[in-house]
């Protein structure tokens, strides 16, 4: 039995970029709505210096007994699981309007965007690169994206969304790379954009009589392309409509939860793996806001029905909706809307059936109502989480109203240190590691023989993340750990690294074998196999084009015989 492991630095973006770029405007230099600059003049983009590599990394090693395999993990700094310090990314001493707009998402090798709009009165945002625990990496002031739509980053490969760009437009992306756009009060207008840019579809009408209340309209897209939308019709109806072909239909539009006497507002709504709807609300009763959950099948049928998270003395306003890779729900939400209030994390577990019926919140939710932030003069959080179950949140701070103020601040919630296992079936589990300080592990069942390729994370106390690769095969009669010199494998490269159209990776053989060569992301995920057959001892050189895929960090194993070595490699825009 062997092992491979491999260590790397988790901000990529830091590893390429650490050098300063000048520009003429720095962080905190904003202008009030009526001052705005002439946007034809383009976007002024500084680079940060940020500190590199400075993730906790690992080492492991892992036993079998009975079946169970228990990864054993040792870091080289204590891991730290719960909410680190906040960070301020903007601030202005004299805000010209009440609130601000702020989102948040997640992208490639899990850097973080964050986007402060500037209201309604400018199209733009000022927008930041952040790396995976906050820190600038780059900023972007009165940005407003490619070709002035401000809905999409301006790479198109990548197409991160920022959630509701403005009060009454909605869109997302799909695993295609399409942008859907949404739009409309009495009716509603669809927008479709392609990978590249071009506009498929512009502002039409779908759905006529929606009533959709503040033009607040939701979208999310299943894997298998069902295209969601959802909103308050009338202030009373959570309603919703689905396309299974791309927008070109729509369904006729279905009540999913009517109350005459409560007010329905600000629906969210996002899909799991699996195709399932997850949808929560606001319910104002008179004298007090109630976070409302109901999960639909990928049919469309309710699989949870209404569900109450939220008691109401907690006034939930605004709540906001991300999923991660296990499929939980992740929430984050203020208690009361405007002046002095609270923030809460409200962590669903997305993988429940009620059979139609609504279900409990002692059965539904993971964490219920964890307060992070307490008595402070806070508005609308927003939340996003990485591909390591990591949780992110922007929001407001200030005193409430016009000339105030008023700064954005981001704090990150460290997950649980966390093994990701794929299993030789290819299905994939997860696994929270128990431990303290920098001693580890995990335990899990074997489901049979094969390779197993287990990816370790776990964040210090400052947030930075360190992820690490570990891959064995099961069963045997004893554990070794390879190397570039072991086995049938005497040396593997890539060159050039970074590159951008095309490296090549070249390997040593000291025996005949069966060789081939797998690209995978750093989820786990197969990008690229390139098999080469039988080969004797020598040099080779094999040649990967990464055409269609993100910029980013990538790892390439190579496979001779019974040998296996593991590399990485960075992919970087032209």
């Amino acid at each position: 039995m062997y092992a491979v492991r491999l260590s790397f630095c988790l901000m990529v973006l830091s590893v390429v970029s650490c050098f300063a770029f000048s520009g003429d405007l720095m962080l905190g230099e904003h202008t009030g709505y009526s001052e705005l600059p002439d946007l034809t003049e383009g976007i002024s983009a500084v680079r940060i210096d940020s500190d590199c590599c400075d993730q906790p990394t690992f080492t492991v090693s892992h036993t079998e007994s009975g079946g169970d395999i228990t990864i054993h993990v040792a870091s080289n700094e204590a891991l730290y699981e719960g909410w680190v310090s906040e960070k301020e990314i903007w601030s202005h001493p004299n805000w010209n309007y009440w609130w601000l707009n702020t989102r948040i998402n997640s992208g490639a090798d899990n850097i973080i965007y964050a986007a402060v709009k500037l209201y309604q009165y400018s199209n733009n945002y000022d927008m930041y690169i952040l790396e995976n625990n906050g820190d600038i990496i780059e900023e972007n002031l009165e940005w407003n994206g490619p070709g002035n739509n401000p809905l999409i980053i301006n790479n198109p490969s990548e197409n991160i969304y920022f959630e509701q760009p403005t009060l009454d437009s909605e869109g997302t992306v799909s695993e295609d790379n399409i942008t859907y756009i949404f739009s409309g009060g009495s009716s509603i207008q669809f927008t479709k954009i392609d990978v590249d840019g071009t506009i498929l579809v512009s502002g039409e009408t779908i759905i006529t009589g929606a009533s959709a209340w503040t033009n607040e309209i939701r979208t999310a897209v299943t894997p298998d392309g069902r295209i969601y939308i959802v909103w308050s019709c009338s202030m009373h109806d959570i309603t919703c409509s689905y396309s299974d072909d791309g927008g070109t239909s729509w369904a006729t539009p279905i009540s999913l939860c009517y109350n005459a006497s409560n007010q329905m507002n600000k629906p969210q709504i996002c899909c799991d793996s699996n195709g399932n709807a997850h949808i929560i609300w606001q319910q104002w009763t008179g004298s007090s806001n109630l976070l409302c959950y109901m999960k639909l099948y990928p049919d469309g049928s309710i699989c949870i029905d209404e569900s109450f998270l939220t008691p109401s003395s907690n006034q939930a306003w605004s709540p906001q909706m991300d999923i991660d890779e296990e499929n939980n729900i992740h929430i984050v939400w203020a208690k009361s809307s405007q002046q002095t209030t609270s923030a809460y994390h409200t962590k669903i577990n997305g993988n429940l059936d009620g059979y139609g019926l609504p279900m409990s919140d002692d059965d539904l939710t993971l964490i219920q109502e964890a307060a992070f932030l307490s008595n402070e003069k806070i508005r609308f959080p927003k939340c996003t989480v990485d591909g390591y179950m990591n949780f992110h949140v922007i929001f407001e701070r200030g005193e409430y109203g016009c000339n105030e103020a008023k700064s954005v601040y981001y704090i990150k919630l460290n997950s649980i240190p966390m093994l990701r296992v794929e299993f030789p079936d290819d299905s994939v589990a997860f696994v929270e590691m128990t431990g303290s300080g920098t001693v580890w592990e995990g335990t899990f069942e074997a489901s049979g023989n094969g390779t197993y390729s287990v990816r370790i994370s776990g964040s210090n106390a400052a947030g930075d993340t360190g992820v690490d690769l570990y891959e064995f095969v099961y069963p045997g009669t004893g554990f070794e750990t390879g190397d570039c010199g072991s086995g049938l494998i005497n040396s593997i490269r890539n060159y050039p690294n970074p590159f951008s159209s095309q490296t090549a990776f070249v390997y040593s053989l000291s025996g005949t074998c069966e060789v081939s060569i797998r690209v995978f992301d750093v989820r786990g995920r197969l990008i690229s196999e390139l098999t080469q057959g039988e080969q004797i001892p020598g040099t080779y050189s094999v040649n990967w084009n990464p055409n269609g895929i993100d910029s980013g960090m990538y790892f390439y194993r190579i496979n001779a015989g019974s040998s296996i070595v593991t590399g990485r490699c960075l992919v970087i825009s032209d």
